[in-house]
């Protein structure tokens, strides 16, 4: 079974819940290129955190970007730097002997990718110490979608046609989701067609990963817990405070 939701992003149509976080496997260069089209038809967001986050001498740090979008930023933004993101103890080493940064940002949903509630903790006291007094910490999750964690892991539901610039086609992105609600983790099945521009499917592929959701109050006092003082909470990639129309949740915090 088929089943097709739409969302309103920005001044775009978003199919399906957004569950998809962009963290790479560099052992499967075609997950890569897959985490690449999603990235560059979400680029606007980084366009949005940088420009409404930081001033033009900013120093800026990103976690968890594909290696591609990094690229496309750099040609943009000036004072970058890019780091894998993976678990605390990777995040720390990576992260010695760097200077503090104006703003840190998890985006594309990294945040999600990090299934334990320990590790998450973990990670917000590490990137604490790297921002200035000053900085801010940015990162986005998706809202808990009642009918994701209530479906059945045996649906296929159809997410996204994305248009790839690159090669004149486009993918389709089909998922088929398992929540588990102890963990509040989606074991996520991820089936991948390339299309050419005549339509005809080029290759296919079955890629799984798993996210967590973080329920709004939990994130705010999971924050607190980390030494965040000032939190702020947006709905959208247009500067809107979150409401209950929302379809996103991006944590704006400082201390």
């Amino acid at each position: 079974m088929i089943i097709e939701k739409i969302y309103r992003y920005s001044d775009k149509v978003v199919i399906g819940a957004r569950m998809i976080h962009l963290i790479e496997n560099n052992r499967n260069s075609v997950w890569s290129e897959v985490c690449t089209v999603i990235g560059r038809y979400k680029l606007d967001q980084i366009s949005f955190y940088i420009k409404e986050f930081t001033s033009n001498s900013s120093s800026i740090l990103i976690l968890g970007c594909p290696t591609d979008i990094q690229k496309d930023i750099n040609k943009t933004f000036k004072n970058v730097e890019f780091l894998d993101f993976s678990n605390s103890d990777g995040l720390k080493k990576s992260l010695k002997n760097k200077d503090q940064y104006q703003l840190i940002l998890i985006p594309f949903l990294g945040i999600m990718s990090v299934i334990d509630h320990e590790e998450q903790e973990n990670i917000l006291k590490i990137l604490r110490d790297y921002i200035i007094p000053s900085g801010k910490l940015v990162f986005d999750v998706d809202i808990p979608d009642m009918q994701v964690m209530l479906c059945d892991p045996a649906t296929t539901f159809f997410e996204h046609q994305i248009y790839n610039d690159q090669k004149s086609g486009s993918i389709i992105i089909n998922t088929q989701r398992d929540y588990d609600e102890y963990t509040q983790t989606i074991n996520l099945n991820i089936f991948v067609e390339f299309l050419d521009p005549s339509g005809a499917v080029d290759r296919k592929i079955m890629n799984q990963i798993f996210s967590r959701y973080t329920f709004r109050w939990e994130m705010y006092n999971l924050l607190l817990l980390c030494g965040y003082k000032s939190i702020d909470l947006y709905g959208d990639y247009e500067g809107n405070y979150f409401s209950e129309n929302s379809h996103s949740m991006i944590w704006v915090s400082s201390f």
